[in-house]
């Protein structure tokens, strides 16, 4: 081949390296976020209701030269909640009988800044993963 074409060639990947790049990058991402919401309190469930699991999905868009990749915690009521807690409430008494329908006051939680460590470690890890591959492409170009 000619210089021109290895130019060429080597370009036409280096192109392509954000796209791929951010598809790793975001699973990488994602499976900080499960491990975080297993940390950070595993499955949020109340008494007799099914645990909400805390996980993340992706939306990558291409929009000519440029690729955006938004990462969004699912459930986000309950990142939010993990992240900073819960304010003081009411909730319903859990006792039987005419008494139940009484209110009583739910001191809240404290926030275990889950999202936030997701957004930390994914600041760390995410700058790797298009060094790596851009490095992977110039060496074998």
């Amino acid at each position: 081949m000619t210089v021109a074409a290895d130019l060429h060639a080597l370009t036409v990947q280096i192109r392509a390296v954000p796209f791929h790049s951010m598809i790793a990058a975001a699973r990488a991402v994602k499976k900080v976020a499960a491990d975080e919401g297993k940390r950070a309190g595993g499955p949020l469930k109340g008494k007799k209701r099914r645990a909400l699991k805390l996980r993340a999905r992706d939306e990558i868009r291409e929009a000519g030269p440029v690729t955006n990749c938004r990462i969004q915690g699912v459930s986000p009521a309950g990142w939010v909640w993990v992240t900073y807690g819960t304010a003081a409430h009411d909730i319903r008494r859990r006792k039987k009988g005419p008494m139940k329908v009484m209110t009583v006051r739910h001191p809240g939680t404290r926030g275990r800044a889950g999202w936030d460590v997701v957004a930390q470690r994914a600041a760390r890890i995410v700058p790797l993963i298009f060094d790596d591959d851009l490095t992977k492409v110039i060496g074998h170009g």
